[in-house]
């Protein structure tokens, strides 16, 4: 009985370092496979990488061409918004003339139910001359 207890455990020792070995034996290969993040291409990867890189390129500069012409139309937005807008200023400018200015202007101050006093001065433009009265009337 004891023979066997040997044998036995001889066995077990053996087969404990051939699992040792084993382990050992696939770290060290491992290890060398990646190499420190070096990866170990064939030819067909190394193509197919390059032809994925040159497509990723083509898509990057169809995006950016994208991207200018977006700006170019937004521009052109800003632009016909600028030119509606001088339009509508000079529309407005060839509508007030001083005298509708001038008739805007005693409206505005009827309205404001503040204590002023306007007097023309001048017959042909109508143009006020403006002064306040005391609390006093005066």
């Amino acid at each position: 009985m004891r023979l066997f207890r040997e044998e036995r455990g001889q066995a077990t020792g053996a087969v404990a370092f051939l699992l040792f070995c084993l382990a050992g034996l696939l770290i060290i290969s491992a290890f060398f496979l990646v190499g420190f993040g070096y990866k170990s291409y064939s030819r067909y990867q190394k193509r197919a990488d390059a032809e994925n890189q040159v497509k990723v390129t083509a898509i990057q500069i169809k995006n950016q061409e994208q991207r200018v012409q977006i700006a170019k139309q937004k521009a052109e937005i800003r632009l016909q918004e600028a030119i509606g807008i001088r339009r509508a200023q000079d529309e407005i400018n060839e509508t007030l003339t001083p005298f509708y200015l001038t008739h805007e202007y005693i409206q505005a101050l009827r309205e404001s139910g503040a204590s002023t006093v306007y007097i023309p001065t001048d017959p042909t433009t109508g143009l006020p001359v403006v002064t306040t009265r005391n609390a006093g009337g005066k």
